[in-house]
């Protein structure tokens, strides 16, 4: 039933009538690993540090690292929402803004755990992206970013009108927390860093495994040019749908995670154009299609949004959106694509000619 095969530098795997390969030579797989301990180190080390050698509780570090994680659950669906659609969306905080509803709600007045209002959040902001897919086939260029646009103010507008639900300004008190307190407010903290961090490495393997199969190159050759990928008999539209209703609900999951780790959500906070544009810039500066690349650009805007804070006060937004506009100017290719210049002989094959002496 289960069929293994040995080939050059990785290993196939053949069961029920399916094919699944396995890249076994180190070259591949020795950076990803060395980045993924990195990533994993980085708030055990800034823990241990501060409170074991400075005696300083780093709670402001801490919640900077959720906020990356936080970019990164956005920015990485929303990287293949992109590619699948061949459409930039401005609304992805939209579905944050829904999945972080429907948890609060659920869990304040059913009293729903956090296990239950998951796929209550993710399946409600599926559905909603499904009911509104039509838009990414029947609408293109500014038509749709206007339309993409618009949904987050209307949502913001309605959260206003019907106050005694959503809570305007106030938001949804009393939701559950994901899971009891220590007694440790650092430590709880930490453990909130952990689980932000295992759903964006989740996301991060799921796009990748996605990008690497033949869907992959299927969306890419949508967003290159969906006249050719009909030519290919690719269905365009079936694969706009399906990747605009599941990154979609992915974004989700963004929402529901800040409703369960803040013990409130407060829509109107996350619903501004401000917290849009740094999920752009995050997206952006990561270089095109560089789902690895997210992960360090949302490291990188994260610290900046706090330096700034820390530095410039009132005008700390002013100066994050410089800094990150001159980044902008001088990354062409984002920030993979400083690494890609000097891995480039990991991915193309090199001649070496002895000059004679």
């Amino acid at each position: 039933m289960v069929k293994f095969e040995a080939r050059r530098g990785r290993i196939i795997i053949h069961t029920f009538g399916r094919k699944y390969e396995w890249t076994v030579e180190p070259r591949y797989w020795r950076n990803p690993i060395i980045g993924l301990i990195i990533w994993l180190s980085i708030p055990f080390i800034i823990y241990v540090l501060a409170t074991e050698v400075f005696n300083y509780q780093p709670i402001a570090l801490l919640s900077t690292l959720i906020f990356a994680n936080l970019l990164i659950m956005m920015a990485v669906p929303f990287n293949l929402q992109t590619i699948g659609t061949g459409r930039l969306s401005f609304g992805p905080h939209f579905f944050l803004a829904v999945g972080g509803y429907t948890a609060a709600l659920l869990s304040r007045d059913y009293g729903l755990s956090p296990a239950l209002t998951f796929p209550a959040a993710f399946f409600l902001g599926a559905l909603i992206a499904l009911a509104i897919s039509p838009i990414t086939i029947i609408s293109r260029g500014v038509y749709y970013v206007l339309i993409t646009l618009l949904l987050p103010f209307i949502l913001a507008e309605i959260t206003y009108w019907r106050s005694d639900i959503f809570g305007a300004e106030t938001g949804i008190p009393n939701v559950g927390l994901m899971f009891p307190t220590t007694g440790n407010v650092t430590l709880d903290v930490m453990i909130f860093v952990y689980i932000s961090l295992a759903i964006a490495l989740a996301l991060v393997f799921f796009v990748d495994r996605t990008l690497r199969s033949r869907y992959g190159f299927m969306m890419g050759v949508i967003n290159e040019d969906e006249d050719v990928a009909r030519s290919y008999g690719i269905n365009v539209n079936q694969i706009k749908i399906i990747i605009f209703t599941l990154t979609s609900g992915a974004m989700a999951i963004s929402g529901w995670f800040l409703a369960h780790y803040q013990g409130s959500f407060t829509g109107a906070a996350w619903l501004t154009p401000s917290f849009l544009i740094m999920v752009l810039l995050t997206a952006t500066l990561a270089g095109k299609g560089a789902i690895y690349g997210v992960v360090i650009s949302a490291y990188i805007v994260a610290t900046l949004r706090e330096v700034t804070r820390v530095t410039f006060g009132e005008l700390s937004v002013v100066a994050l959106f410089l800094i990150l506009l001159l980044l902008l100017y001088f990354l062409r290719e984002g920030f993979w694509g400083l690494y890609r210049k000097r891995r480039y002989r990991e991915y193309e094959p090199s001649i070496r000619v002895r000059r004679q002496v």
